[in-house]
């Protein structure tokens, strides 16, 4: 499992690499850099054959199982849901921004004429790095009950690598937002001025990097996802972290085969789900109005701060 999440990894490097030193990565085609589409097919072609040669006489290729209901937060049934929201979200929001280029200016410069869009893409997004948290401790409560340890320091950096991109997304929103308020030059000029500022999270941003193939090996030796679906987990190894980074091919794969791994892993867990009681039931639906009537509340007063 080592070899082949190293693999995932070096391939992705390789890719870019070739691209870049042969003078031809930054040449636009299909909506994306040359050496965003050779890093994706350098990283799904290193994990393909490393899985196939490694792993591939052991266990089924295409496992995705959630063998019980999980013990304590965030629960079977919220787990669940997060699985099959958190992907969705991501690839809604990788989708919306994909038609400009992912490094900052051309970001800021989207709001110009795609104001609506960048916004609904952003918050997509962000609404989909929270869901990501509960979905990562649901993955991680699945690797526990065989692999305490893997699951212990997966569960551990991908949470603090979520935090970091959690918080990476409020520094966004506020760079969308200079555009409106100080115009476009003026935004450019200071997202340029500071991007490369220290803050005290700085060090953990890479935290997810070594998150994704964590969780890919603690859930293919507990038998949760085979090599092929645990590929798709830590292809995303090769995603883009930072400020202001937009779509291009590479992020959309990550995010396609997030879902892809996800979405049927969260429909499995939640058919493992014990029956909710009366109380349950009412309680959820209460929380659910509540989060609702929040929501309206927001709407009605036009997004102005309460008190």
């Amino acid at each position: 499992m080592a070899v082949f999440a190293v693999a995932i990894v070096l391939g992705g490097t390789v890719g870019f690499a070739v691209a870049d030193l042969s003078g031809f990565g930054d040449i636009r085609w299909l909506g994306s850099e040359t050496s965003a589409h050779t890093t994706t097919v350098g990283a799904l072609v290193a994990g393909v054959l490393a899985g196939r040669l490694v792993l591939g006489g052991t266990g089924t290729a295409f496992t995705v199982s959630a063998p019980e209901p999980l013990r304590g937060w965030p629960g079977t049934r919220f787990g669940a849901g997060a699985l099959v929201a958190a992907p969705l979200l991501l690839l809604a929001g990788e989708i919306l921004r994909s038609g400009h280029h992912y490094f900052f200016p051309a970001q800021l410069a989207a709001m110009v004429g795609s104001r609506g869009t960048m916004l609904t893409s952003y918050a997509l997004y962000t609404a989909g790095l929270v869901l990501l948290l509960p979905a990562f401790l649901a993955l991680a409560g699945q690797i526990r009950e065989r692999r305490p340890g893997l699951a212990f320091w997966a569960a551990t950096l991908a949470v603090i690598g979520g935090t970091v991109r959690i918080f990476q997304e409020g520094i966004n929103f506020l760079a969308l937002q200079l555009v409106d308020a100080q115009g476009l030059d003026v935004a450019t000029t200071a997202v340029g001025d500071t991007y490369g500022a220290w803050y005290v999270l700085a060090p953990l941003n890479g935290a997810t990097y070594i998150a994704w193939p964590l969780l890919a090996i603690g859930a293919y030796r507990a038998d949760v996802l085979g090599w092929v679906p645990a590929l798709g987990v830590a292809f995303m190894s090769t995603h883009y972290s930072g400020v202001l980074k937009g779509s291009d091919v590479n992020t959309l794969t990550g995010a396609v085969l997030l879902a892809a791994v996800f979405v049927p892993l969260g429909f499995t867990l939640w058919r493992r789900a014990e029956p909710l009681s009366r109380k349950g039931f009412w309680s959820s639906v209460a929380a659910l109005g509540l989060l609702a009537a929040l929501y309206l509340a927001a709407v009605l007063s036009d997004f102005a701060p309460i008190g």
